[in-house]
């Protein structure tokens, strides 16, 4: 018998409790009798073998099937759903709706979280076919949430859920900003994406107009940039929604002459249509590298493509033994057979092979490992289909012409002319959260990076609401503190996640998505003191990259994450970009109590880095005409002004030398507060508190709000309408109120 050895209490303990609740006594048993189930669907004569096939993937740590299977899968389980999740469709009509809700709650019972497109139904205020009006997207979403808090899936949790909305739908402003973190908890049991396309984004980038339509007829027209402003900073404060690029998702969907891939599963890593199922597992990579952390560490390519083999017929056997919440999930999953099978451990990996996650060498790395993963998992479906034939709805010559398939190798092609697929698409990369902590050992999930090298996680005893706290270390650090000892110092190549910038994350997520036929599933954790600017360029990038989907967590957003750092929330202290010896400035011109003053705004890649606030006469008059120059840091202390308008040309030297009122003094510190990301909303509301009408804090309030429009509006949502109680926004310098229109403006 090969030995399993648990690295930590943790990892044992969580398994025993999410995957030996039906009397097993060690993870050998629950291994074998896993095995022993999927492999009942191959023939009597190969069941044996394929079943020690399946349980050596196992105990190796190789191959890691999905939590649900883990937990369910025995030949005398009551519970006999092996798959997380599926996905449904919503008609727009009163039966359509409550038969949908129907078919929620049975998967939810069946333990099963679901995903559906809420498109299809019409916009709030719409006239009804027997009189009313239509309450509305977000109204039928809160009775699906209430039937989700309702049924605990297989008597165990809540079950999870997914909404995604066209861009274009009416209801798509209240669709955005409807979640908004712990200060509404609202629509607890869901995640929502917004499908965004190609004609959006290139109105966004054109700053063009965006018509919010349905059933062909337009109800209004906004701004797109507008629209893609609300969307970017709910989600930067609130974490909610994340984007879906359906005309990306749909250009390489295998099975484009038959449905539309327009949803997807509660973690995103699966895009399918409606009524389909996730049927997952994933390649434990860390189980992979030989002679870790040395100059002579490599990555067992060959044994690599053989878990890989194992793995999509694990998967592909368990469409024929688990059971289906729905008859047409069932006959749609046994006419196309999808399943997912992806990887994890990749952050864990990369230290192991002594790899920087986010750099040259690990993206390069990434991509040989994708393009192993596609190749790999399509001669094993194009195996299984000459063994066991190839899916129903098979149409060879229509998957040929498949824009993914195109991509594949010349003979993977040929073997799928010569007798088709076994399975419609294949791969993906999921979360893997809890099977990462457990049988992973506590490896990095799915691509992310390590979380952290150690951190404290709070368990259940047991006994009522007492909780135990234990120190949680990441298995490859494990591994290096056995090889060199336990006060070892961490080498370079150990990154965390709050040591990576965004867009490296996004890079090797964007390698990999083009080997991955379905999506996957990865949050983008911001570092702190991400500023909004920064963030709304981040969902442009991502889509310019090519990700199919877009999630992100700000830890300073109005959401807890799960695990966090530090248990006591702190003041982030942000450091200030250097300045550059030049700044562009823009000038404006202002009086309060007929005294001019000019201030005097200096830029830095389009954001506000610093003001200057003049209150000499003279110097009013001079600058009256001149709305824009640049200023010059000559030498500490002394800035220059100047002034290059065609013929004209002006350099007002050290022109801060005579500074020494308040209002100087004021000015620097507004600088301070904007070069060290403070919102600049939250500036310009301490500027108009003040009652004091002979300064000018007022009119430098006025100037900053003209900023505020490219896009640094923040939602002060955390306050009540008096009126009604309802979430007040704060845009443009007024509060108002989008349940009962209460508004005032300052």
């Amino acid at each position: 018998m090969k030995e399993w050895k648990w690295k930590q209490h943790v990892s044992e303990e969580l398994f025993r409790k999410k995957y030996m609740f039906q009397g097993e006594k060690d993870i050998y048993e629950v291994f074998r009798l896993v095995s022993r189930e999927i492999a009942s669907a191959e023939k009597p004569g190969k069941r044996k073998a394929v079943g020690g096939e399946f349980y050596d993937a196992m105990i190796d740590g190789r191959f890691i099937p999905a939590g649900r299977i883990l937990a369910n899968a025995r030949p005398d389980s009551p519970m006999k759903n092996y798959n997380n999740c599926f996905t449904i469709d919503i008609e727009d009509s009163m039966d359509g709706i409550y038969d949908s809700l129907k078919e929620d709650a049975l998967i939810s019972k069946m333990g099963g979280g679901v995903g559906f497109d809420v498109s299809k139904l019409r916009p709030k205020g719409d006239a009804l076919s027997q009189g009313g009006e239509a309450s509305g997207v977000v109204s039928f979403l809160r009775i699906f949430d209430q039937s989700a808090k309702t049924i605990m899936t297989g008597g165990q949790r809540r079950s999870a859920h997914i909404a995604l909305l066209d861009i274009s739908h009416p209801d798509v402003e209240e669709f955005i900003m409807v979640k908004q973190g712990d200060t509404n908890k609202e629509l607890t049991q869901f995640n929502i994406s917004v499908k965004i396309t190609d004609a959006f984004v290139r109105a966004v980038k054109s700053d063009g107009p965006w018509d919010l339509s349905f059933g062909g007829k337009v109800y209004r027209t906004v701004r797109a940039r507008d629209l893609y402003t609300l969307l970017t900073e709910n989600a930067f404060l609130h974490n909610e929604p994340g984007i879906f690029n359906a005309d990306l998702v749909e250009k390489y969907n295998n099975g484009y002459w038959a449905f539309r891939m327009d949803r997807v599963n509660p973690c995103g890593e699966l895009v399918m249509p409606p009524y389909s199922l996730c049927c997952l597992g994933a390649v434990n990579l860390p189980a992979f590298i030989r002679d870790p952390f040395t100059s002579k560490a490599s990555f067992d390519w060959e044994a690599f493509r053989a878990a890989v083999a194992t793995g999509v017929r694990f998967l592909d056997d368990v469409l024929d033994v688990t059971a289906y919440p729905l008859k047409r999930i069932e006959t749609f999953s046994k006419q196309w057979r999808r399943i997912g099978l992806g990887i994890t451990g990749l952050g864990d990996m990369f230290a192991m092979l002594r790899i920087t996650y986010g750099n040259a060498d690990s993206l390069r790395i990434a991509d040989t490992l994708g393009r192993e993963l596609r190749d790999g998992t399509y001669r094993a479906s194009a195996a299984l289909a000459r063994e066991k034939c190839a899916f129903p709805a098979c149409e060879t010559g229509k998957l040929l012409k498949a824009e993914f398939c195109k991509t594949l190798p010349r003979d993977i092609r040929r073997s799928i002319k010569e007798q088709g697929l076994r399975n419609i698409q294949l791969n993906t990369i999921a979360p893997t959260g809890t099977i990462s902590l457990t049988v992973g050992q506590n490896c990095s999930s799915g691509i992310e990076p390590i979380f952290s090298l150690q951190y404290d996680r709070n368990i259940r005893t047991g006994n009522g609401d007492e909780m135990l706290k234990e120190t949680v270390y990441d298995y490859a650090w494990i591994l290096y503190r056995e090889l060199h000892g336990e006060t070892a110092e961490v080498p370079d190549y150990f990154v965390t996640t709050a040591e990576i910038s965004p867009k490296q994350s996004i890079d090797l997520q964007a390698v990999l998505q083009k080997y991955i036929d379905h999506s996957i599933s990865k949050t983008l954790n911001l570092p702190p003191g991400t500023t909004l600017r920064e963030y709304k360029d981040l969902f442009l990038y991502a889509y310019d990259r090519g990700l199919k989907g877009f999630t992100t967590f700000n830890p300073e957003g109005s959401m807890k994450g799960i695990l966090e750092y530090k248990e006591k929330e702190t003041i982030i202290r942000r450091f200030a970009p250097k300045r550059p010896k030049v700044l562009p400035a823009e000038i404006h011109h202002i009086k309060v109590k007929d005294q001019g003053f000019v201030i005097l705004v200096g830029m830095l890649n389009g954001s506000l880095y610093e003001i200057f606030v003049i209150d000499d006469p003279k110097t009013y008059l001079d600058l009256k005409k001149y709305t824009s120059g640049y200023i010059e840091k000559v030498r500490k202390g002394r800035y220059d002004l100047v002034i290059d308008s065609g013929p004209v040309h002006i350099r007002m030297e050290n022109f801060t030398k005579t500074f020494n009122s308040p209002n100087a003094s004021l000015a620097r510190f507004i600088s301070m507060a904007l070069r060290h990301g403070t919102p600049l909303q939250f500036i310009v509301d301490q500027l108009v508190k003040d009652t004091n009408f002979q300064d000018c804090e007022r009119g430098i309030a006025r100037v900053l709000k003209k900023y505020i429009q490219d896009g640094e509006r923040v939602f002060t949502s955390g306050n009540s309408c008096r009126e009604c109680g309802g979430s007040l926004v704060y845009r443009d310098g007024c509060i108002s109120c989008p349940d009962c229109g209460y508004s005032k403006c300052s």
